[in-house]
């Protein structure tokens, strides 16, 4: 059995418990305390988002696919953050776009996506551009690579989100 995959599935409003039941068959979810979100584990991503395309579940509103999920303490989470994203930076082609998206779930006040997003952003900016000799390419709206970052609690997820996957499957999206 290869590695699972982690994702994240948010759900229409309220619809968290009938998609559980409609995706259990899926990988191993779970419900992470935060209204109609479910962390899961599958063992290939792209046969899960084929099945749930042929399953045309209405009550799934966005699949996000997570990498690595790992535990943070807000005053820590920037600086883990740059070593975890360094990691997805090489897989960012000389001349492809990208932009970093921070989406938080709880420690309000504590945690500022808007603040990792620009912090990060110009973190990878600057290390684009000393690995290809010129400044990279940003695309806040349709990037070639979106660095996505979920935070579930105390819980962080990253992932680098390939726009092919994304114009694939309409539902894998990042806010």
């Amino acid at each position: 059995m290869s590695d699972l995959v982690y994702v994240i599935v948010v759900c229409e409003r309220g619809e968290d418990f009938v998609v559980l039941r409609e995706i259990s068959d899926l990988g191993e979810f779970k419900e992470t305390g935060f209204r109609d979100v479910l962390q899961g584990q599958v063992e290939d991503l792209e046969a899960f988002l084929e099945e749930l395309t042929k399953r045309r579940l209405t009550a799934v509103s966005r699949v996000i696919p997570v990498e690595e999920f790992f535990k943070f303490k807000p005053e820590d989470l920037l600086e883990i953050l740059k070593e975890r994203v360094r990691r997805l930076v090489d897989r960012i082609g000389e001349g492809e776009s990208f932009c970093v998206r921070v989406e938080r779930r709880g420690f309000k006040g504590a945690v500022s996506s808007s603040e990792l997003e620009r912090e990060l952003g110009g973190y990878v900016w600057q290390f684009l551009k000393d690995k290809y000799g010129k400044p990279p390419k940003v695309d806040l709206t349709n990037p070639d690579k979106l660095i996505s970052i979920q935070t579930i609690g105390g819980l962080c997820g990253i992932a680098l989100v390939d726009r092919k996957l994304r114009e694939k499957y309409p539902f894998v999206r990042v806010k």
